[in-house]
């Protein structure tokens, strides 16, 4: 089976919401909002917002933000995320979760801008790079794609960490550089399988192309165990590797 004949599964929805909460001095949204109180934690962060300065306003308008897009209103949620940044425009939370939310009404332009926004934490550069990265590679502008994957290494860590590699891996991919390719799957792996899911599909896929059936299956094995919703699709590859019959 030649590489160019294989589909490749080059990225993942980075983070498993997309949007997130910030830490808030006396939160007590935050605990309606585990519990799926949505419109409770809205009210509880509402009470909060008078008397604070803008500053500090700027995580609870973002928080509030969160829980309409947790109850499926996008719209809602950009109105907020807005008020949040225009509160502090150096709150990167509020740029990444408004770039988030423009991602999803298909306004790619807008998220780009949100993206370029933030500034300052390494940790949130990281995350808005990675998320930049994902976008940019959805449009196949893979010179870009790459270059901002690779802007998001000194500050990455954890899952963001994993969703970099298995970024600059897709791209290095579909740039036809096997090698690369591959170190970049494995760097992911290395940093937590549980989080590696599509970094072990795509391993599995480039195992098939060199051959490799056994590995192949066992990375497409790894994969499924780490993608419990499968979103990696990687129990479709396992099958299609198994009718083959060279396993």
């Amino acid at each position: 089976m030649r590489l160019s004949t294989i589909p490749v599964l080059v990225l993942i929805v980075i983070l498993s919401s997309g949007v997130l909460l910030s830490p808030v001095s006396g939160d007590t949204g935050s605990d309606r909002f585990a519990s799926g109180d949505y419109a409770g934690a809205i009210t509880e962060y509402e009470q909060e917002l008078p008397g604070l300065s803008e500053t500090l306003k700027a995580p609870v308008l973002n928080n509030i933000g969160t829980c309409y897009v947790s109850l499926d209103q996008p719209e809602k949620a950009v109105e907020y995320y807005n008020r949040a940044v225009n509160a502090d425009p150096s709150y990167g939370r509020g740029w990444i979760n408004l770039g988030v939310v423009h991602e999803r009404l298909g306004s790619q332009s807008e998220a780009l801008i949100c993206y370029n926004k933030v500034s300052g934490d390494p940790a949130l550069l990281a995350e808005a790079a990675v998320k930049k990265g994902t976008l940019l590679a959805g449009q196949k502008k893979l010179d870009e794609a790459l270059a901002a994957f690779q802007s998001a290494e000194p500050g990455a860590s954890g899952q963001v960490a994993i969703d970099m590699y298995t970024g600059i891996g897709g791209i290095e991919f579909m740039k036809n550089d096997i090698a690369a390719a591959e170190m970049a799957f494995l760097n992911a792996i290395d940093i937590d399988p549980s989080g590696a899911a599509m970094a072990y599909t795509n391993l599995g896929v480039i195992r098939i192309a060199q051959n490799r059936y056994t590995d192949a299956k066992s990375a497409f094995e790894s994969a499924i165990q780490n993608d419990p919703h499968g979103k990696t699709k990687s129990a479709q590859y396992l099958s299609k590797l198994e009718a083959m019959g060279v396993v």
